[in-house]
């Protein structure tokens, strides 16, 4: 009931003074099957009428720590402590922070403890006590990337391709005979599902171009039509000689971080290949064979059709089903909030969160992928190119600050013309035009351009904000 109310600090001390005059008869004690004190009082009616929350429930007066007198309401049958606005942090700091403490570290598993024992003290306020933290802050989880459905294929002949790594020492305790490293290439159509995979025994492109290149022939003959569109990841195996493949057979390539529907297919492959080691069925050229085969045999569970079916199947009647799928398939709502001048925030440190490298060892609770300083956010507004670098300890080439200045004139004979200055004066920058301003002292050093960031910002009700050279995206949660 009391949980309504808000429970002001200036009403709070009125009733706790009210509370401690009152006294029982020492007669009516004796006689009460238990103390009187612990009964509580209730006020009348008539005595503070404004402070509605009072005459709601018994009150009572109870010693806490130092001597300090407290109040205390009763919440059905249990007695609970009552927090007003302006205690609840230094409630909460005694409650979470001391050696004694069993409230969980968190906002929903620690607020359901705490509101066993309290009242005044909302879900918010606890959370953005919490949240407070800097402990807390550094050892939350990276941010969670946002989902995205992708856009089916509609047409066969767009494929996607990978290069998988298998380890020796995993298969030659089955094979029965030693086995080096090695590499398979695996290439998937999108649409029909169908699967080519061929062995390498490296990764270098002198070696991988040429099996490209006969795989996508096979292709060709397999799904009755040009291969028109292949994308992969940024592996070195895939430029240089790759590449050549590429426009030799007019095969338009587009590097991607991930390819959803390979990371699938080499999913279910592997899992086949190496079930079949384990049964003895052959050796290392059989085995893919066989895998192969059984993979291009499997149903479906979007089309209702193995790969070998969907070959003799049209186009229109599988893109049909893909689009049913995508109408079933629910995918979370990414939570976004405004973020708002005066936010503070932290950026995540990328080598520890990244793809490859220190990465592998990414542990929250380690504390190490957030940044240790909390930055605040000020306004956003257009800059000048050379205020921003200034403001990084960068400066400008001669040639670009020339240009930078020539660009109001330039905009005066017409916006067209301003936009390709400015995108020339962009380019220039990446490529090279920037270096950092040299100290008195020190000889200058190389160019430099600036490494991105992934900044979070921590708002007034926690939020997480990526800042990549400038553009701000949407927020997120922390909670």
């Amino acid at each position: 009931m009391l949980r309504r109310y808000r429970i002001k600090a200036a009403e709070y001390e009125q009733v706790l003074k009210w509370t401690a005059a009152q006294k029982h008869d020492d007669a009516d004690d004796e006689k009460s099957p238990e103390p009187l004190a612990q009964v509580g009082f209730s006020m009348p009616a008539d005595w503070l009428p404004k402070i509605t929350w009072a005459h709601k429930t018994k009150l009572r007066v109870k010693k806490a720590a130092h001597g300090k007198q407290v109040l205390e309401v009763q919440d059905g049958e249990t007695w609970k402590r009552l927090v007003h606005e302006g205690g609840i942090d230094q409630f909460l700091r005694d409650a979470l922070l001391s050696a004694a403490s069993d409230v969980p570290l968190s906002r929903d598993a620690g607020y359901h403890i705490v509101q066993q024992r309290t009242i005044g003290i909302s879900r918010r306020s606890f959370g953005k006590f919490i949240a407070k933290q800097a402990v807390l802050q550094i050892t939350r989880d990276r941010p969670a990337e946002k989902k995205r459905i992708g856009k089916f294929a509609e047409k066969r002949g767009y494929l996607e391709m990978d290069l998988v790594e298998a380890k020796g020492r995993d298969i030659g305790k089955h094979v029965h005979h030693p086995v080096s490293d090695f590499y398979w290439i695996t290439i998937v159509d999108r649409l029909t599902g169908w699967l080519e995979v061929k062995r390498s025994p490296n990764k270098a492109v002198k070696t991988i171009a040429p099996k490209i290149e006969s795989m996508l022939r096979t292709f060709a003959k397999v799904l009755k039509t040009n291969v028109k569109y292949i994308r992969s990841d940024k592996g070195s195996e895939f430029k240089a000689e790759t590449q050549e493949v590429m426009e030799k057979l007019g095969i338009r390539h587009k590097f991607v971080k991930s390819g959803n529907r390979i990371e699938q297919a080499n999913k279910t492959w592997q899992k086949t290949w190496y079930r079949l080691m384990r049964l003895g069925r052959g050796d290392l050229a059989e085995l893919d064979t066989q895998a192969q085969a059984i993979f291009n045999n499997t149903i479906s569970s979007v089309t209702g059709r193995t790969p070998l079916e969907a070959l003799e199947t049209n186009d229109k009647v599988l893109t049909e089903k893909y689009a049913q799928y995508q109408k079933r398939k629910r995918v979370a709502k990414y939570r976004t909030v405004k973020i708002e001048k005066g936010d503070l925030c932290r950026y995540v440190i990328e080598t520890e969160t990244g793809k490859h490298g220190k990465a592998l060892g990414y542990k929250s609770y380690r504390g190490k992928h957030w940044s240790m300083k909390a930055y605040r956010r000020e306004a956003h507004r257009k800059r000048a190119p050379g205020e921003v670098l200034r403001e990084r300890g960068l400066a400008l080439s001669r040639r670009a600050a020339a240009r930078a200045r020539r660009r109001p004139a330039q905009s005066r004979q017409g916006g067209g013309e301003a936009q390709a200055a400015q995108g020339r004066l962009r380019r220039r920058a990446s490529a090279g035009g920037l270096r950092r301003r040299p100290r008195p002292g020190r000889p200058r050093g190389p160019t430099f351009v600036e490494p991105k960031k992934k900044v979070v910002y921590l708002g007034k009700s926690q939020m997480l904000l990526k800042h990549t050279r400038g553009t701000h995206s949407s927020t997120e949660s922390l909670f």
